[in-house]
């Protein structure tokens, strides 16, 4: 009988690990030095298989050669799963597990700091008159990482930089701002994560994030843990709620959350000409909405309030010309950003 195999394998010797991988595979990187998952995947409607690994959020295909060949110095396999390959279709209502994550999630929950009140709060939670969330709402997002550990290379025989491990960012701080009503731009999430790991860089110049913020005991932000923001995020996501924010596809990648694209509005696409150059939203923001954001450092709020202003200048100056008239507006843009150097002028 056909059966779906799972094997797990625990791995010793990180960088030696590491070296094999790049050898084996090219452009992975090992992010996990705990467990790495190899599964074989049927695809539905048809007969065909294969193997993938999944190491944290990189997935790779492998060959059956690479999963049976067991290396006892790097590589041991810790558990062995099989499930049968009909399993699902035979018990389809059985295995349909659905949890719905409550709107009660955006009202109001305690921050983990100690110091932080409730005065000190910089948001302000959904009541019960905003709620249930109305499909197709927008919301303003933004978020802020902070470093776990630095970027590790080796030299090559050549001459030039190998990347061993790569950089691992963290996110510290998402904020979501409402996108409609009396309270447009005010924020009903500003969560900073806690972490019990070690961070090297707070990126302090562009993340605003500074030493103590994460730290339950130091910290006078609303903090919280990274699956609490997970929940809100997802039923947002749930909601069918429509994300608009600058560079979303780098945030939602690093925050490790899948939106669809239906649900994602852009920036950094919206006002970009084919083939050339994303343009910062802090110049975005000078250029159309005369105004001047980030002076000292990033602030999420402040960033995703502005995304959202740009996008409802967007829909303006597209309602109201057309497409050939908003490529004359991009390529002054583009003109201007050139002789400015994109830096916003003082």
């Amino acid at each position: 009988m056909e059966a779906n195999i799972c094997f797990i394998f625990l791995y010793f010797g990180f960088e030696k690990v590491l070296r094999k991988f790049w050898k084996s595979f090219g452009k992975v990187f090992l992010i996990s030095n705990y467990h790495v998952y190899i599964v074989i995947v049927y695809f539905k409607g048809t007969r065909k298989a294969g193997w993938y690994i999944f190491n944290d959020f990189a997935i790779t295909p492998v060959s059956e050669y690479e999963v049976i060949d067991f290396t006892p110095e790097w590589k041991i396999p810790c558990c062995f799963i099989y499930t049968r390959c009909d399993l699902i279709q035979k018990h389809e209502e059985l295995m349909r597990i659905e949890q719905k994550i409550h709107s009660q999630i955006l009202i109001s929950e305690a921050s983990l700091a100690q110091r932080q009140t409730r005065f000190s709060r910089q948001f302000t939670p959904l009541n019960s008159s905003e709620l249930p969330l109305t499909e197709g709402n927008f919301v303003g997002i933004d978020a802020e990482f902070v470093t776990l550990n630095q970027e590790e290379s080796e030299m090559r025989s050549d001459g030039t930089l190998s990347t061993v491990k790569p950089s691992q960012l963290c996110a510290a701080r998402i904020t979501v701002v409402r996108g409609w009503g009396t309270l447009f731009g005010v924020p009903f999430i500003d969560d900073y994560i806690s972490t019990s790991e070690q961070v090297v860089d707070y990126l302090t110049k562009f993340s605003g994030i500074k030493p103590g913020d994460l730290d339950a005991n130091m910290s006078s932000k609303h903090l919280t843990t990274l699956k609490t923001t997970y929940q809100k995020l997802l039923h947002l996501v749930d909601s069918k709620i429509v994300f608009v924010g600058h560079g979303l596809k780098k945030d939602f990648r690093v925050i490790n959350i899948v939106v669809p694209r239906d649900q994602i509005i852009d920036t950094a696409e919206l006002f970009r000409l084919p083939n050339q150059r994303y343009i910062s939203l802090k110049f975005l923001a000078w250029h159309f909405l005369n105004i001047k954001i980030q002076s000292d450092s990033h602030d999420s709020t402040e960033d995703a309030h502005t995304a959202l202003k740009l996008f409802l200048h967007y829909q303006q100056i597209v309602h109201g010309s057309s497409e050939e008239q908003f490529e004359k507006e991009l390529g002054i843009l583009y003109d201007t950003g050139r002789q400015l150097n994109w830096q916003v002028p003082d």
